[in-house]
């Protein structure tokens, strides 16, 4: 999942959050020129964007681009890896180039509003997750990252509603309920605030999330102070 990095400052402890996502893939267009390095060249763009290795990923994408300019998910992609090292505007600019060849991905506008939101542009990540929502309205970190950019507003109560909704979708995102015990705990729901990092603390402990456990547990014991 494609989520804000974002750290939210309550009681000291730094929020929870995802890692790399998991992007869908659109199969590459067909053009009978260069095929085979298109398709060589993507499949091992994939797999290193997956591995952590973004700029050989991002090597890769530039051949993917360079052989089909019109192939938006090369772009989408490539600005993905460059995100995840922290050249944003390059990343934005390619978000902006994928959304120009096909105006209806989800994904890069899911993506493009968590590099808003590391930029602190908090209004521009919220207008691109309103429009990943849009377009897909059950897409689940479209509605777990606008939460978080809610909260990191200062709209606890908005937060907490998008939080409902990618737990709905996804009763299983640890990082959903986490970060919903955060913003009860801002509203003054300590109780409800408990109860939903307590699930969250047995979610990262069921999926192996050993750091996330550990983080999660430590704001357990402040709110209980």
């Amino acid at each position: 999942m494609n989520h804000i990095k974002e750290t939210i400052a309550i009681l000291g402890v730094t929020s929870v959050l995802g890692g790399i996502p998991a992007v869908v893939y659109a199969e590459a267009p067909r053009t009978g020129i260069n095929q085979m390095n298109f398709t060589e060249y993507y499949n091992q763009g994939k797999q290193k964007l997956e591995q952590g290795n973004f700029k050989g990923a991002i090597a890769d994408f530039n051949q993917v681009v360079q052989l089909n300019p019109q192939f938006y998910e090369g772009f989408c992609l490539r600005g993905l890896a460059k995100s995840q090292i922290g050249d944003f505007q390059a990343a934005i600019a390619d978000f902006n180039q994928a959304l120009q060849l096909n105006p209806n991905h989800a994904d890069a506008y899911n993506s493009r509003g968590t590099v808003h939101a590391e930029l602190g542009n908090i209004p521009k990540a919220i207008a691109d997750f309103n429009q990943t929502i849009k377009i897909e309205p059950k897409f689940v970190d479209g509605y777990y990252n606008r939460g978080l950019a809610y909260f990191k507003q200062r709209n606890p109560q908005a937060a907490v509603q998008d939080f409902d909704r990618a737990i709905s979708l996804n009763p299983n995102l640890a990082d959903a309920y986490g970060n919903r015990g955060l913003a009860q705990y801002a509203l003054g729901n300590s109780k409800s605030a408990v109860t939903d990092l307590q699930q969250a603390a047995t979610l990262f402990s069921q999926q192996g999330n050993t750091q996330g456990y550990q983080q999660t547990q430590a704001i357990i014991q402040q709110i209980q102070q």
